[in-house]
């Protein structure tokens, strides 16, 4: 019966993974090293990236992604502009942190010109209307001076 549960158990993450088209080490290294394991839960698909050295970008669920790029020793994790090398267990540590900040993280999302005149909240008091300023006072009529005759 044990050998039923956990034939059953493997069988079943074994078919969850195989959807995701990605090399087994990147698949270990997520699971294992980054933590995200079940990686359905945390990972929408991946994308091969045609690039020297080679490298897979990882989407995640909410729209934000990662690069995982093989170097000559190790793997490296690519966050933003940040860059980990998966095989030190501090810069390891630090890249499952920004991975979580991916993860939790606001999302901020550019709104319309529409969008945002309609979101201004319209005052309680009517707006006012600038009282005009008062007219200048009058000149005083220029008379032309009297020529002096002799």
């Amino acid at each position: 019966m044990k050998n039923l549960k956990q034939y059953i158990k493997e069988e079943i993450q074994r078919l969850s993974e195989k959807e995701y088209d990605a090399p087994s080490e990147i698949l270990d290294i997520l699971k294992n090293r980054l933590k995200l394991n079940p990686l359905i839960r945390y990972v929408d698909y991946f994308k091969a990236i045609n690039s020297v050295p080679p490298s897979y970008r990882v989407f995640l669920h909410n729209e934000e992604f990662f690069d995982i790029i093989y170097e000559d020793f190790s793997l490296m994790a690519k966050i933003g502009s940040k860059e980990y090398y998966l095989n030190d267990i501090d810069e390891t540590n630090y890249a499952v942190k920004h991975i979580n900040r991916l993860l939790t993280g606001p999302k901020m999302k550019p709104k319309q010109a529409d969008e945002d005149e309609e979101d201004i909240a319209t005052p309680a008091t009517p707006a006012r209307k600038p009282t005009p300023s008062p007219p200048p006072p009058p000149r005083p009529p220029v008379t032309p001076e009297p020529e002096d005759e002799e």
